[in-house]
Parts: structure tokens; C-alpha cells; sequence
């Protein structure tokens, strides 16, 4: 069988594959608008690039996130108490987004291995209706939202966007805080619906 594709193995090594998959790159690609046109062309090729060179087009993708943004930096850290469905009080460790910077970043950009460590509590000075995206964000996540009152509403797994699916996400009714985690974090702790809430030290 005459194996053509043999030759662009020996020209194209890993290595130089990888100069176009840093974050650095990425972000040069974003900047000068031609990103779209460059995540359109890989996954063209997708079926190239992984028996070439064993490299997924997921795994591209996955060099476009960081261990932490501006955003992420900036939101102070607290310990905050739930109540789980038992009404058992869970103490946790959270980053607060607690002006519009900071609940506009949140988990955009950030590497899944930090987000599977990390909570962020979304507070807002006043009740309000709205939803949230999972535009750039690298993986799945748990949310769940509270009234002003901190009273359970609303749990919901969030899906990372693909193509042809791009939701959004709220309870359909006004809020004032949201904390987001990884996914599986809500139903691992029992908190899926009332008497679940969050205590007054926020």
C-alpha cells in the first residue's frame, strides 16, 4: 500500500505542530480576527492531525485556556456556608465576583484543572433577572442560584458549547447570587433543591 501521508510525518513533527497551539498564538489569532477562521480550518482537518501527529482537535482548543485571568485574579477569596438538602452546613473556600469585571471573566479561559478546584460566587448588589454563558469556557460546570435572601431557586448543569449548541442558562425568575462549580459538586453535597441555602457570612 503506498502511504503517502508518510512523507508529512517526517516534515511535520509534533514539535512544530505545537508552536501553533500555545496560548500565546491563540490569542494572536483572536486579536487579529482570523481565530474563527483558523478553529474552522483545523477542524477541517481534524482527521489529518490525529493520525498524523496524535493530536485531537480538542487538544488544540485545550492550549487556549490559563491557570488564572485578570478577572479571575482580582476576585477575593471567602469562606461562605450552605445548607444541603439534610440541612447540614457545608463551609467552603470561594473566589467572590462581586462587580461587573469580575462576573463578566469568570471562568472564561481558565484550564479545566483549575476549575475543577475552584468556586466562584457571583453577587450581585441588588435582585435581577438574567442568564449565563459558557462562552470560552473548558469544561462543564455546576450552578446553582439564590434569592436575595439567600433561598435555594434554581440547579442546573452547564454544558461546555459545541457548534450547534450554545445555551444559556437561569432560573427564569430574580436572583441575587450564583455560585458556579465544578460539575457534579452540587449533587456530590446534596444540594439539588430546598431546604438547600446560603447562610448570611457571604
Amino acid at each position: 500500500m503506498n502511504n503517502n501521508l508518510s512523507i508529512f510525518r517526517f516534515n511535520l513533527s509534533p514539535e512544530t505542530l505545537m508552536i501553533f497551539t500555545t496560548p500565546q498564538f491563540l490569542w494572536f489569532c483572536r486579536s487579529t480576527k482570523i481565530f474563527a477562521g483558523l478553529k474552522y480550518y483545523l477542524s477541517v482537518l481534524g482527521l489529518i492531525l490525529l493520525p498524523l501527529f496524535g493530536v485531537s482537535v480538542a487538544q488544540v482548543f485545550a492550549a487556549d485556556c490559563v491557570p488564572a485571568t485578570p478577572g479571575l485574579k482580582s476576585m477575593h477569596q471567602a469562606k461562605i456556608t450552605l445548607l444541603n438538602d439534610e440541612g447540614k452546613p457545608l463551609e467552603l473556600i470561594v473566589r467572590v465576583a462581586d462587580d461587573a469585571y469580575e462576573r463578566a471573566a469568570g471562568f472564561q479561559h481558565i484550564c479545566p484543572s483549575v476549575i475543577d478546584q475552584t468556586l466562584i460566587l457571583f453577587l450581585y448588589p441588588a435582585s435581577i433577572e438574567g442568564q449565563f454563558h459558557m462562552q470560552n469556557v473548558h469544561a462543564p460546570l455546576d450552578i446553582v442560584f439564590f434569592d436575595s435572601r439567600g433561598n435555594f431557586l434554581k440547579y442546573q448543569k452547564m454544558e461546555t458549547y459545541t457548534e450547534t449548541s450554545r445555551p444559556l442558562y437561569g432560573p427564569g425568575k430574580p436572583f441575587q447570587y450564583a455560585l458556579e462549580a465544578p460539575v457534579g459538586f452540587f449533587a456530590d453535597n446534596n444540594v439539588t433543591g430546598y431546604p438547600s441555602r446560603l447562610m448570611g457570612n457571604r
